[in-house]
């Protein structure tokens, strides 16, 4: 009886690690690059606003300049950086979430405004 509830006190911090091991994979992995020019949408609850970021990469800096339709206090200029897949940016008076950039594709949820982010690298 003691083994089986040792065994699932384990099982269950394993999964409530998961989600932890996955975002720190995506910070260590392998620098992304994310300059270029990025659109996509925007969406909150079931409203979708265009998104168009212009991003330059220095490093792990990046600079750059977005625009959300329709959202004028997340439009502007960007700071941010990027460690392994995860990017952090910031307008001037917004922090946003990290976002996770997978090759070609940006994806995660904004902490302002509480945006889900959805994103492609033009070619």
């Amino acid at each position: 009886m003691r083994h089986t509830f040792v065994f699932l006190v384990l099982c269950g911090a394993l999964a409530a690690g998961c989600g932890a091991v996955q975002q720190m994979a995506a910070a260590i992995a392998p620098m992304t690059n994310v300059s270029g020019v990025w659109t996509g949408s925007a969406r909150t609850g079931g409203t979708f606003m265009p998104v168009t970021m212009t991003l330059t990469q220095n490093g792990t800096t990046v600079t750059g300049d977005m625009s959300v339709g329709g959202r004028s206090e997340m439009t502007g200029g960007v700071t941010g950086s990027i460690q392994g897949e995860l990017l952090t940016l910031s307008l001037e008076r917004v922090t946003f979430g990290e976002l996770t950039v997978k090759q070609d594709t940006m994806t995660g949820q904004v902490s302002a405004g509480g945006l889900q982010v959805s994103l492609r690298r033009s070619k």
